[in-house]
């Protein structure tokens, strides 16, 4: 009996010694993946604000840069140079800040003179920020680029309230605010032939929505007066077999 207690114990010392390195090289091994987490290559990129009507109210879109790991490769995909990731808006008055949005989007454009030509500012105080917009997969590439629709979106001028205000599964070409109607008046290309592409063989349609609502936006030129511009179409410049 006093063998096989013996041996019990050898066998138990045996097993805690063994099982010590291993247990110190995991440690090691969490902390060797610890230091070299991607997230610890990301350089965040503040490199420009805007105030927004002389208010205290500062927006600061947000960039990221990325230093290469050990291999020389990169974690993340890139974004274009132009775009933006998300926005930050801090109360200079306060020091409040918060983030414009925690869903994935990339924000193209921004514009808070309601469409305005350069250097000619609209007499209404500001109350919206526009934003053109890609937060949608549309051909489930993975990937947000030229080839999803641009939606626009709006916040209030604090950033608060983003929103989408154009239709669904249609790319934003153009818009302007009608100051006089309150209305935001846009063009978008739908894909109307089903290709998952944006492009001159699609349908071009407009729509309005008043930015202050909340509503869906609406189609202006309804279905009877383009069944009239196609019949015309089709009078007048069909070709003579």
């Amino acid at each position: 009996m006093k063998r096989i207690a013996l041996y019990s114990f050898l066998l138990t010392c045996l097993f805690s010694c063994r099982k010590d390195p291993e247990s110190s090289e995991s440690i090691s091994d969490a902390a060797t993946a610890a230091a070299s987490s991607p997230i610890e290559n990301l350089n965040i990129q503040t490199s420009t604000f805007t105030e927004i009507d002389s208010s205290g109210i500062l927006m600061f879109p947000l960039q990221m840069g990325e230093n290469p790991r050990e291999n020389g490769k990169y974690s993340y995909k890139e974004m274009p140079d132009n775009g933006y990731w998300n926005m930050i808006f801090l109360n200079s008055n306060t020091n409040e800040y918060h983030l414009l949005t925690e869903n994935k989007i990339l924000i193209m454009d921004y514009d808070y003179k309601y469409g305005g030509e350069e250097g000619i500012n609209v007499s209404k105080k500001t109350d919206h920020i526009f934003y053109n917009v890609r937060s949608l997969d549309f051909n489930k590439d993975k990937l947000l680029d030229e080839k999803d629709p641009v939606y626009l979106f709006v916040s209030n001028r604090f950033g608060e309230n983003f929103r989408q205000i154009s239709p669904e599964n249609c790319s934003v070409d153009s818009w302007k605010y009608i100051q006089s109607s309150n209305k935001v008046i846009m063009t978008v290309t739908k894909d109307s032939n089903k290709n998952q592409l944006f492009d001159e063989k699609d349908e071009v349609l407009t729509f309005e929505i008043i930015p202050n609502q909340s509503e869906t936006p609406k189609e202006i030129f309804q279905p009877e007066i383009k069944n009239k511009l196609k019949k015309l179409y089709d009078r007048d410049w069909k070709r003579i077999k």
